[in-house]
């Protein structure tokens, strides 16, 4: 993990954000902390489902990329009203931040997706989201052999192929990292969502802390007198 992100200064101001996210995310709370970024950063939805720090006049918080801000500059950056509320006055309506990625964010969510609902033998399409970094590369091959075949991602956050059968599938996922996870198991089941279990990268533990040492033996010395002399 990167010991210091870079930092951005830009500005926020806030939104409802609504279920329709340009990244296609399922099941968001509405009070959850979210970004929508400005369109010349959302570059084809590579960002969606990653993480940034927005520390503001007064606090900090992680959100998460779920949306594109059409209406933008490019230092501006939309976010929920809850995520805002907890680093600026939302009567203020706009802040000055500092915006930093964040690398592996712990602890390491769990890997889902959802196919397509448009999705046929002939071609199908899978979103997948848990992934805590952004995804460089989603590839699938059937369950039964062959060779991985790379997906394309879409502006909606989808990933797509063509003709590669009626599966099961296993799903290669990469992040820009270089991190690597393997979804076996994929059926053409349009709409519904499959939590897998499977994180795509591992929080490496603090090492617990050495033993004590322990106690030095005590050492007991025992002085014997010399017996003293007879008195006649």
């Amino acid at each position: 993990m990167d010991a210091s992100p870079p930092l951005e200064q830009v500005e926020a101001r806030f939104y409802d954000f609504g279920p329709g996210v340009a990244c296609s995310l399922p099941d968001l709370p509405p009070d959850g902390y979210y970004v929508g970024v400005p369109t010349s950063r959302y570059e084809g939805s590579a960002p969606c489902g990653s993480y940034v720090d927005i520390d503001g006049p007064l606090g900090s918080v992680r959100a998460q990329i779920v949306d594109r801000c059409t209406g933008c500059g490019p230092d501006q950056y939309d976010l929920s009203r809850s995520a805002f509320e907890a680093i600026a006055d939302s009567v203020d309506g706009v802040a000055p931040v500092r915006i930093s990625i964040v690398r592996d964010p712990n602890p390491a969510p769990e890997l889902f997706y959802r196919v397509q609902q448009s999705s046929s033998t002939s071609w199908i399409g899978i979103l997948f989201s848990g992934t805590g970094n952004p995804l460089a590369q989603v590839a699938l091959r059937p369950d039964s052999g062959g060779d991985y075949r790379p997906m394309r991602r879409g502006y909606d956050n989808y990933w797509t192929v063509s003709g590669i059968g009626r599966g099961p599938f296993t799903a290669q996922v990469t992040d820009i990292y270089g991190h690597v996870a393997y979804v076996p198991g994929v059926a053409i089941e349009p709409g519904q969502l499959r939590r897998t279990g499977i994180q795509l990268y591992d929080i490496t533990a603090e090492p617990s802390p050495a033993p004590p040492e322990p106690p030095a033996p005590v050492v007991v010395t025992t002085v014997v007198a010399a017996p003293a002399p007879c008195t006649p």
